[in-house]
């Protein structure tokens, strides 16, 4: 849980006196991943299940360089599909999603490397309920954050971390959903 604040540190710290690298205006970028998953309990959430999850993102900055209460970056809104959500404990249980609002803050790059913060809403639908007793379609969000690592410019390793939340939305009376800390792995690439 402390990954993100300490990238957020690390961006702010590193602002002060570094010169930054010129970017072009309002980049595009493609992400795909894969990550594994494990459930918490947390309010009406139930722990013990693992998943893994497959993502194909797209995104485009909306704004140049600007500041949000003072933390320097670059507003971007995009999408994310998932087409591979694959619960394997307790159960077999498989499933799709898309995420029409990702809203992305990216950090102002290193030389070597750059990182962002997100929110994300959406939906999914799985096989059978999660969990059990609700819905097999669910409203998904989640916050996180990434790094993206530069070997060779616009394409970079990413490696990212989320905290994300299934739920019916309180649509059957009750609102039992599944939180659940995501680790994932992944290329980045970005375009002017």
């Amino acid at each position: 849980m402390i990954i993100l604040p300490l990238v957020v540190f690390l961006q702010l710290a590193g602002t002060q006196g570094v010169p930054v690298t010129l970017r072009p205006p309002r980049t595009t970028e493609w992400q795909l991943g894969v990550g594994v998953a494990k459930s918490v309990s947390l309010f009406e959430s139930t722990s013990g299940r693992a998943y893994a999850v497959q993502i194909i993102g797209w995104a485009r900055e909306l704004t140049g360089d600007s500041k949000i209460i003072g933390i320097p970056g670059r507003f971007a809104w995009g999408v994310e599909a998932m087409p591979v959500l694959a619960q394997f404990e307790p159960s077999g249980i498989y499933g799709i999603g898309f995420a029409p609002v990702v809203w992305r803050w990216n950090f102002p790059p290193r030389q070597s490397w750059s990182a962002y913060g997100e929110l994300s809403m959406g939906g999914m639908w799985t096989t059978a309920a999660i969990p059990e007793d609700t819905s097999q379609w669910n409203f998904t969000a989640h916050w996180g954050g990434g790094v993206r690592l530069r070997p060779r410019g616009r394409h970079a390793l990413l490696v990212a971390y989320r905290f994300q939340h299934f739920s019916n939305g309180n649509q059957l009376g009750s609102n039992p959903g599944v939180n659940s800390h995501v680790v994932a792995a992944g290329l980045s690439f970005r375009s002017p």
